[in-house]
């Protein structure tokens, strides 16, 4: 039997994205998906709103899952757990003492699937030090946060597992930390995204290029941002942001003579943003990404998104885009876009200095593309397989050899 425990609400996104069904339908074996987030994150309920999907077993309390979970355990020895929970809170700290305990087989996901400009888990003592010193005087709730999650991932670090696998996308040296163990297997998968263009495209030939641009917009500042989940003070402007917005959109559609399509945040893509102009086509399901991009003149992007990934499988030129209240009031998404910009060598417009089309980045360099696809995305080794498919391989031992470093 398979177990997929989950940190948030089982919604059709998170469906999509770690092919759940997929596994349910094509595994041979049972899989049962255990949705947590009223055990670990119970107090971000206004931050996910919309209904569960699905049939999954839903936990309101520790104690009921650990029940469960023993309960399952005497029945079924061989009993495997994909673990998405982080190591963050001290509920899911419990989770993980629970499976260790256990003795069971626990595989994880460690991939950030995307570059982001370096965080604390790689930097060195002093710059740890340096950044809860900065915290201590900018931000009290963060810093809060800041010294939890570092004693709880230290309490963590002497959970020694018998064996646990990490499924990890592109690059084996870009592996977020894990916990210890007797016996490591590492197994090489793509990308949710590059998983699910496979999925979606592996059939489909391109068109010829059509005259459309696709906007990937971000959360914020209409939807509460993930940085501002974890502490981040973020008081954006919205009407002013989005009027930007708009302006810079028409501006765009009238320079490169072509139709702006937005596609929103996955997370929020069920929900309606009153702000965007009527003119603008909005695609809401959740294959638009995949979909759209890979035909698409160009696209544009709010944020450094994982979604940038369908622009590098389909040598698609991208340009992220900024205003002022960016650089002034979130510094993490700045550094991020900053990042992303330099390592894809793609177009970072701030939409408040007027239109250049000199700045716009409107052709790729396959090189740089083709690092970064095997950088972050994939591997040359496992070819054309989806990740339900290689998962169902290691997880019955039916090819390791193939896949396993």
């Amino acid at each position: 039997m398979l177990i997929v425990l989950l940190p948030e609400k089982f919604s059709k996104f998170v469906d999509y994205k770690y092919q759940i069904k997929y596994l349910k339908k094509n595994l041979n074996t049972k899989v049962e998906v255990h949705d947590l987030f009223s055990v670990v994150n119970k107090n971000w309920e206004s931050y996910f709103p919309g209904k569960r999907y699905g049939k999954v077993k839903v936990f309101h309390k520790l104690n009921d899952w650990k029940q469960y979970f023993r309960n399952k355990i005497k029945n079924d020895r061989k009993l495997i757990v994909i673990n998405l929970l982080g190591l963050d809170s001290f509920k899911s700290l419990l989770i993980y003492y629970e499976l260790y305990k256990s003795k069971v087989k626990v595989a994880l996901f460690k991939s950030p699937e995307v570059c982001i400009e370096p965080r604390a888990y790689n930097a060195k003592f002093y710059q740890k030090f340096l950044k809860g010193f900065e915290l201590l005087f900018s931000n009290f709730n963060r810093l809060k946060r800041f010294i939890k999650s570092k004693i709880i991932f230290k309490i963590g670090s002497f959970f020694t597992f018998d064996e646990l696998i990490i499924f990890y996308s592109g690059n084996k040296n870009n592996i977020l930390p894990y916990t210890d163990a007797k016996k490591f297997s590492f197994v090489s998968i793509h990308s949710s995204d590059y998983s699910n263009h496979l999925l979606l495209n592996s059939n489909k030939k391109k068109n010829p290029r059509q005259n459309y641009i696709v906007f990937l917009d971000s959360k914020s500042p209409y939807f509460i941002s993930d940085l501002q989940i974890f502490g981040y003070k973020i008081n954006y402007n919205e009407k002013l942001w989005y009027e930007d917005l708009n302006n810079f959109l028409k501006l765009i559609e009238k320079e490169f003579k072509s139709k702006i399509i937005i596609i929103p945040h996955p997370r929020v893509r069920h929900l309606k943003n009153p702000n965007y102009l009527k003119r603008f086509k909005i695609r809401k399901d959740l294959e638009a990404s995949a979909k759209l991009i890979l035909n698409s003149k160009f696209v544009i992007s709010a944020t450094a998104s994982t979604a940038v990934s369908y622009c590098v499988i389909n040598n698609k030129p991208f340009n992220i885009i900024f205003n002022n209240q960016v650089i002034k009031k979130n510094q993490t998404m700045w550094k991020d876009m900053k990042y992303m910009s330099k390592v894809l060598k793609t177009g970072l417009i701030n939409i408040n200095n007027g239109f250049d089309k000199k700045k716009f980045s409107t052709t790729i360099d396959k090189k740089i593309y083709d690092k970064y696809k095997y950088d972050y995305l994939t591997s040359k080794k496992i070819s054309e397989k989806m990740n339900h498919e290689i998962i169902n391989d290691i997880l019955l031992k039916e090819d390791q050899k193939t896949f396993l470093r």
